[in-house]
């Protein structure tokens, strides 16, 4: 073999030992993408397409999950990825992959899961908004005093959506604002019904009855109101006032002490607690209780009335 054909054959060998060392970058070989496709509820999405198109040479790469929901992408050049995800049944999924470092070696890259949302849900997402707006609507009319606006609007309402436990508490407290007691006690007992655990149906219903005379009711109301709500300090005073006018003076009296817990300043219920120390024959706890409930009256006769009340106290002490 002659001194050329040796040369040539030299500079071959070189070169393919540069090649070997050289990055291959050519064969595109620098990422290696991994994840997994779940729902909403975290339980693996199986046949999902996935489609990444690079944006800048727009090159795509398809695959599919398997039945555990995971995916790879193995070989993928360095770029900036546009990717979807698509099933029928799920709501379009889009986002971007940003990977544009250049790598010597393969690099394994884990995708933090990616959460597919249901049609369906997307449906009821969709359609709670509009129920919420239609629901909200109401509610600024009853702060407006338009309650036969909100009645009417709700009551609409409910034919298409027979059940639904918002529209019925605050078609409850229209009818309670109309003093139309009957009728705000069925909408607001079949909201106890669907959310036995929603406080402010209770409170109502304990107004109800008190304003019908069922002072039983009331008090039972009232006291379940305070069970899943105990800083409701109106349904403590509530409960006190029809106990106290039953003559059930010591059950009244824990009931405004427990008010004065949550209000400790307030007039009214300082003087009701007085009146039952006073029918107690505690005369110091009545003074003092209406020594405090003096400083935050305003109303000139009422302070004249409580304090002619202390002479009287101080008197017999």
């Amino acid at each position: 073999m002659n001194k050329h054909v040796f040369r040539v054959l030299g500079a071959l060998a070189v070169l393919a030992g540069l090649m070997s060392v050289l990055p291959a970058f050519g064969q595109y070989r620098e990422y290696y993408f991994y994840g997994k496709v779940v729902d909403t509820e975290k339980k693996p999405v199986a046949d999902v397409e996935i489609r990444l198109r690079d944006v800048e040479t727009s090159r795509g790469y398809t695959v599919k999950t398997n039945k555990d929901g995971e995916f790879k992408f193995a070989g993928l050049p360095h770029g900036v990825y546009k990717v979807t995800f698509r099933k029928e049944g799920f709501a379009l999924k889009e986002d971007e992959w940003k990977f544009e470092a250049l790598q010597d070696t393969m690099q394994k890259v884990e995708i933090p899961d990616v959460t597919l949302v249901s049609q369906e849900l997307v449906q009821k997402t969709e359609q709670m908004k509009i129920l919420e707006a239609e629901i909200k609507a109401a509610a600024d009319k009853i702060l407006n005093k338009d309650y036969d606006g909100a009645v009417a609007q709700l009551k609409a309402f409910l034919e298409k959506n027979p059940g639904e436990a918002n529209a019925l508490y605050f078609l409850g407290i229209s009818y309670t604002r109309k003093k139309m007691f009957p009728e705000a006690i069925q909408a607001l007992t079949q909201v106890t019904e669907l959310v036995p655990n929603f406080p402010p149906a209770y409170f109502e219903l304990g107004v109800c009855y008190q304003q019908q005379g069922d002072r039983d009711k009331a008090i039972e109301f009232y006291r379940k109101n305070l069970e899943l709500d105990p800083a409701k300090v109106d349904s403590a005073y509530n409960a006190g006032l029809i106990l106290f006018g039953l003559g059930r003076i010591d059950e009244a009296r824990v009931q405004f002490e427990k008010a004065l817990t949550l209000k400790p300043d307030d007039p009214e219920i300082l003087e009701m607690a007085s009146r039952c120390y006073i029918n107690a024959g505690e005369f110091a706890k009545a003074i003092e209780h209406l020594e405090k409930a003096i400083s935050g009256v305003k109303d000139p006769e009422k302070i004249k009335f409580l304090e002619e009340l202390l002479t009287t106290l101080r008197e017999k002490k």
